[in-house]
């Protein structure tokens, strides 16, 4: 199992908290590899909190939310680079935890091997439009949150998704995040 691990931080000085290396310690274990994105700044002691766990740490400018991070580490590596994963777990600073060892989940969702990706909550939609003509529907779709999210090698190989990223431009609103990279798997 060749698994591959983005984690997408915010804290607007840079520090990093007891709650996210509890959260990393844990994920690391279940990792081949780990690039940290942080957006805006990394202080001293959060560059050495992400240290422990990896001398992969992208540090960007803060803009276009966590898809933008996400997309940043994923051209980092390259499709092909990519391709060699078996799963590819896009995360963030905002969950906590875990309560049990996260191997639990991993080692039962890699028994599920008819799915593409998958995620640890989903997002139940609104009838309306939160975002007020920023977004592509009417209403908001239910959705994987992108709190969460894991794809396998055979979604990450797909021509069509590809493509389409070969064709992306920035995300410059959150509607247009909303809709983009992963939710567009949905």
């Amino acid at each position: 199992m060749k698994r591959l691990g983005i984690f997408f931080f915010y804290e607007k000085n840079g520090d990093v908290d007891d709650f996210i290396t509890y959260y990393l310690a844990d994920l690391n274990k279940n990792l081949t590899e780990l690039v940290v994105v942080c957006n805006g700044k990394l202080s001293e002691q959060g560059r050495a909190a992400f240290s422990q766990f990896t001398d992969n740490i992208i540090v960007r400018e803060n803009k276009g939310l966590d898809v933008w991070a996400y997309k940043t580490a994923l051209d980092s590596y390259g499709w092909a680079k990519l391709s060699e994963f078996d799963e590819i777990v896009m995360t963030n600073s905002t969950l906590m935890g875990p309560v049990r060892p996260l191997k639990e989940m991993f080692d039962a969702m890699w028994e599920n091997q008819d799915l593409d990706f998958w995620g640890l909550s989903i997002h139940h939609g609104a009838k309306s439009n939160p975002f007020k003509g920023k977004h592509l529907y009417n209403y908001l779709p239910v959705h994987i949150q992108s709190h969460f999210i894991v794809y396998r090698r055979r979604f990450v190989q797909n021509p069509e998704l590809l493509g389409q990223h070969a064709d992306d431009r920035e995300l410059h609103r959150l509607g247009a995040a909303i809709r983009g990279c992963v939710h567009q798997a949905v």
